[in-house]
């Protein structure tokens, strides 16, 4: 009898990363692929990325088509309490044998927490890193917590996901998945990319540079979080010579705020705003434009594989391993607009490709039908590391 995996997404952040997996396991004899999709998929506000699935011909098994209105607080947990119960009954039904998570959204968190309370096991994706400047951070520990088996992008995160008390015989150091993704994806040429996305050559050839920006609230910030957007807008409006594609956020607390400042943006001459992308034509801009700013974990693991440099802004990525090509700024630095005026002028990089592994999505797949032979009873216990 095959298998049944469960896979969730509730988000472009993880759809893009994830789909390689999923068709792997769509096409293994021994598996039976059930598929969830959730959250902002389905916010016309943020793409209607339930679409790009769609295009890729994969079958959706359930449909969690409500999500967060606005991007505040009560909303944010409005969608996490309805998913619970609805994600449960769909769990109850399905009896899955394993649930793959990825990440740290609160979409994916509501989700492995259903699974959690349905004894289900979980298989979780890029464990063990830290981002103090947003709640995702103690998102992606819970998820941990609640998961069985664990797939790393960096030996530090695997070491870090021990740490927390998860047994190193079900915790794997296995690269990126978007890396590997990337690699494998035949991106667009810098022409075709900026036809695509409807940018005319002669319009683009005005300016010294091209910037991809993907900026997302710091969710732990109050008050300031607006105020950092503030100063990161106005600061970006300064810069005449340079021509920037703007991609809307996550749906994060603070995110109606942003996504307000940067439709202002759309009646200067050097800017382009985009609600959704899809993974192929953002991987592409990303390889062709000069550089990648903002706060975005793509400018952290994606753009040095694709020899991008990055200026990462603000606190929101704290805690993550950079390599050389990141430059990082703080948004309450004094001289700020200066500062990153001075980065873009940077020609030389040194570029390290720090998250990839090869063949990431057919290590974390066989490792998933080992652990599944093994027929572990689903509590764990703790792992103390001995000193």
């Amino acid at each position: 009898m095959k298998k049944k995996i469960i896979v969730f997404t509730g988000s472009r952040a993880d759809y893009g990363l994830l789909s390689l997996l999923i068709k792997k396991i769509d096409q293994n004899k021994h598996l039976k692929l059930i598929l969830v999709a959730g959250g902002n998929h389905f916010s016309k506000k943020y793409g209607n990325t339930i679409n790009e699935i769609k295009s890729d011909k994969i079958k959706i098994n359930y449909s969690y088509k409500f999500f967060a209105k606005s991007t505040s607080q009560n909303e944010i947990l409005k969608y996490m309490g309805s998913s619970l119960s609805n994600y449960h009954n769909f769990l109850k039904k399905t009896k899955p044998d394993l649930a793959v998570v990825l990440g740290d959204r609160y979409e994916a968190y509501s989700f492995s927490l259903s699974a959690f309370l349905s004894n289900i096991k979980i298989c979780h994706i890029h464990g063990g890193e830290v981002t103090t400047g947003a709640y995702d951070d103690a998102l992606r520990h819970g998820i941990t917590k609640f998961s069985n088996i664990h797939f790393a992008c960096h030996k530090s995160y695997k070491d870090r996901i021990i740490q927390l008390g998860e047994n190193p015989k079900n915790v794997f150091n296995v690269g990126s998945l978007g890396v590997e993704q990337i690699k494998k994806t035949k991106l667009l040429t810098k022409k075709n990319v900026f036809e695509k996305i409807g940018l005319k050559s002669d319009v683009i050839n005005n300016f010294k540079k091209t910037v991809l920006v993907t900026f997302h609230p710091e969710t732990l910030g109050n008050d300031k979080s607006k105020n950092q957007i503030d100063i990161f807008i106005n600061t970006l409006k300064k810069i005449k010579d340079v021509y920037f594609i703007i991609t809307h956020n996550n749906a994060d607390t603070y995110g109606n705020y942003f996504l307000k400042k940067i439709k202002q943006l759309k009646k200067y001459e050097n800017f382009k705003v985009y609600s959704s992308l899809g993974s192929k034509i953002y991987w592409s801009l990303l390889k062709n434009v000069d550089f990648a700013v903002g706060n975005s974990s793509s400018g952290i693991i994606e753009a040095p594989a694709l020899k991008t440099p990055t200026i990462n802004i603000g606190n929101r990525q704290n805690g993550r391993i950079f390599s050389k090509s990141i430059f990082q700024l703080k948004l309450t630095e004094n001289n700020f607009n200066k500062k990153i005026s001075k980065i873009l002028k940077i020609k030389n990089f040194n570029f390290e490709n720090i998250f990839y592994k090869k063949d990431t999505s057919q290590k974390i797949l066989n490792e998933m039908i080992n652990y599944l032979k093994k027929n572990e009873k689903i509590n764990k216990k703790f792992y103390d590391i001995k000193k």
